[in-house]
C-alpha cells in the first residue's frame, strides 16, 4: 500500500475509536474496541512516518488524499 492511504487509514480509524470510547463508557464497558483502534491508528501514522523520508502528511492534506483515493477506487469500478 501506499502512504497516503495507510494514512488516510489511520486517518479514519481514529474517530471510530473515539466513537468506541464514547459508546463503551455510556454502556460501562471496557473499551477494547476503542484501545485496539486507537493502537492500529498510531501504528499506521508510525508506519508512514518512518518509510515515508517527508514524514507525516498534514492536516491540510487530508481532503485532497481522500478525493485521490475515491477517484482510484472508483477507476477500479470503471
Amino acid at each position: 500500500m501506499d502512504h497516503e492511504t495507510v494514512f488516510l487509514m489511520g486517518v479514519y480509524l481514529l474517530p471510530l475509536g473515539f466513537v468506541s470510547l464514547i459508546s463503551a463508557w455510556a454502556g460501562n464497558r471496557t473499551p477494547w474496541l476503542a484501545l485496539a483502534l486507537a493502537v492500529l491508528s498510531v501504528a499506521f501514522f508510525g508506519y508512514v512516518f518512518a518509510t515515508r523520508p517527508e514524514g507525516l502528511f498534514s492536516i491540510r492534506d487530508i481532503p485532497d488524499l481522500t478525493i485521490a483515493l475515491v477517484v482510484r477506487v472508483m477507476a477500479l469500478f470503471q
